[in-house]
């Protein structure tokens, strides 16, 4: 080979030569140091992260199915509660419109008593005064009728005309 072929075959890169072995096997020593001492610690790292994140995921579906039992029973409770309330103020209503009821007719009762005695009492308070007038004005019919009549005493007539000239 002539020197200007020994130039171009060390210039050119494409042809390996001593220091790229050399390269190669300190790279393949660093790798397999790599993979025995530095690969399996975070290997062992994933798999530990892994493993958190799936227990996690179980986690939150139980967590999930234990919020929808709690929601659900909760919704029960409360829709139970709302029946129960409007049970209890239909109650209430019911039992508000019978007391209302009881006194209306109570106080129907007692007007219509206090009615009746009214009219007992006037009933009682007519008789008597129509008796008062009866045993007043018979007299006075009676004298009326006899001076109409001509039955006219004269000795009681005069000296009823004396008594009122008295008076």
């Amino acid at each position: 080979m002539s020197p200007r072929t020994d130039v171009e075959a060390q210039g050119n890169f494409l042809i390996p030569n001593g220091t790229f072995f050399a390269e190669l096997l300190i790279f393949l020593i660093v790798l397999g140091v790599m993979w025995l001492f530095v690969v399996p610690p975070i290997r062992k790292v994933l798999a530990e992260r892994e493993t958190r994140v799936a227990e996690t995921a179980t986690e939150n579906k139980e967590a999930k199915t234990l919020f929808a039992e709690a929601e659900s029973k909760y919704r029960e409770a409360v829709a139970q509660a709302r029946g129960e309330a409007v049970e209890i103020r239909n109650r209430a209503r019911a039992e508000g419109r019978a007391i209302l009821e009881q006194l209306r007719t109570d106080a129907q009762d007692e007007a219509d008593r206090i009615v009746a005695e009214s009219a007992t009492e006037l009933r009682a308070q007519a008789d008597q005064v129509a008796a008062e007038l009866h045993e007043a004005v018979e007299p006075l019919a009676q004298s009326l009728a006899d001076r109409v009549l001509g039955i006219n005493d004269r000795h009681a007539g005069s000296s009823a005309g004396h008594h009122s000239e008295r008076a």
